[in-house]
């Protein structure tokens, strides 16, 4: 499964212009995509955007996923900047097991230093057809989209 989203920085006056406030730069946001089953339980984390080490201590910024997965950093790299990803969901859980067909929820989270929070969900349906399903721009994440092919 390809999930496809955009982060936009805010560059709007009321920001400072330049995504950050008083006009200074825009932190690169942490962004983290990861699967819940039906029952809101975590099933991987796909991708985890963060800055390693000591700033570990903000990942809990990320409150939705880190309710969820606890703060796993297995899949982690490093922060990007403002732009179009796509990730890659292998359809497999945290044990590397394939999952079965079923109903999902991708979730997209991102937060900047500054900046909001932004959290896209999508329900999915894995069935062994093709899928495709789109997310509501919330915030800084502008656009998401997963896409599944048999």
């Amino acid at each position: 499964a390809v999930i496809s989203f955009t982060y936009t920085v805010d560059t709007t006056a009321s920001s400072g212009g330049r995504g950050g406030p008083g006009g200074g730069m825009a932190r690169n946001p942490y962004i983290a995509v990861w699967i819940e089953d039906a029952a809101g339980e975590l099933v991987k984390t796909v991708s985890l955007w963060h800055l390693a080490g000591q700033e570990d201590r903000w990942l809990s910024e990320l409150a939705t996923w880190y309710a969820a997965a606890g703060g796993d950093t297995t899949v982690s790299s490093a922060t990007r900047a403002a732009g179009s990803y796509d990730v890659v969901w292998d359809l497999t859980d945290t044990s590397g097991a394939a999952v079965k067909a079923a109903n999902y929820t991708v979730c997209i989270e991102s937060n900047r230093e500054h900046g909001p929070t932004s959290l896209i969900t999508m329900e999915l349906t894995l069935s062994g057809k093709k899928a495709s399903v789109s997310g509501t721009p919330n915030n800084g994440l502008t656009a998401a989209k997963v896409t599944v092919a048999p």
